[in-house]
């Protein structure tokens, strides 16, 4: 059993999404919540007594010790196929649903991106509105290797898909086999090594992350091509804009996506 320490916050439903705005905003790299509290952590060399501290002034807060391996398998039961577009994204123990759709089959191991959560959805929204067959694809912060494979499985040439989790990497590459297009996708752990341009960048991220890689978004997008960002709360729009611009990147006309509190923003090159 792997034991990690979480802030758990004791809070009425109706002052929930308040709470978790405070724990995004003192640097929590995930928030779970269950009837009654939430639950909040931080990744390696995050600050745990931050998130305390957003807090306790308003709700009871306390930090616990938990089953991290447990905790990252609790949505496995709950697992449920989410159809987008043209897309029906599942996991493997999940059956296919009726119908038509190009069938995406992950199973994100200890990597976030089962696509069900509203910034996956979202960017899902958008490559498949984008891709019409033929497209290069890069992925930063790929996660469990959704997004790429999603633009792979609907008929992207090639994606180049980079993440820092060694345990991203080995999800992504497994999911690449199981949907048959390992061999249009590379895997990467540095975003400074992605060579070319391509046709469509998305990016799934905090924003403290999105801020650290968007020069690399801002150099790989093709001339005239869009870099969809997610994993944005509503509130940090404007922020994000001012990151992007640093990057040579600006807002195109289509408006934001939204989706429970969270937002997609499509970039193009000023």
């Amino acid at each position: 059993m792997t034991v990690a320490r979480q802030v758990r916050v004791l809070v009425p439903a109706a002052e929930a999404e308040l709470a978790a705005d405070a724990l995004w905003q003192a640097g929590a790299a995930a928030v779970e919540e269950r009837p009654g509290q939430l639950l909040a952590g931080v990744a390696d060399g995050g600050d745990l007594d931050a998130l305390v501290a957003a807090v306790a002034s308003r709700w009871p807060v306390e930090v616990v010790e938990v089953d991290l391996d447990g905790a990252l398998d609790a949505w496995r039961p709950h697992a449920r196929a989410v159809r987008v577009g043209r897309l029906v994204v599942r996991p493997p123990w999940v059956p296919r649903p009726a119908g038509p759709g190009v069938d995406v089959v992950v199973d994100p191991g200890r990597a976030f991106g089962h696509g069900a959560h509203p910034t996956t959805r979202l960017v899902l929204e958008q490559i498949d509105a984008r891709v019409a067959g033929g497209e290069r694809v890069l992925d930063v912060g790929c996660g469990s290797g959704v997004l790429a494979i999603a633009a792979l499985a609907l008929g992207a040439s090639a994606a180049v898909a980079v993440d820092v989790d060694p345990e991203a990497r080995a999800a992504t590459r497994a999911n690449a086999a199981r949907n048959g297009v390992a061999d249009r996708v590379a895997v990467l752990d540095d975003a400074g090594a992605v060579t070319g341009r391509f046709d469509l960048v998305v990016a799934n991220m905090l924003l403290p992350d999105l801020a650290a890689v968007a020069p690399v978004l801002g150099r790989a997008v093709a001339p005239g091509a869009p870099v969809v960002v997610s994993g944005l709360l509503e509130r940090q729009l404007d922020d994000l804009v001012a990151v992007a611009a640093r990057a040579g990147l600006a807002p195109d006309r289509d408006p934001p996506a939204r989706a429970e509190g969270w937002v997609a923003l499509s970039l193009r090159a000023r």
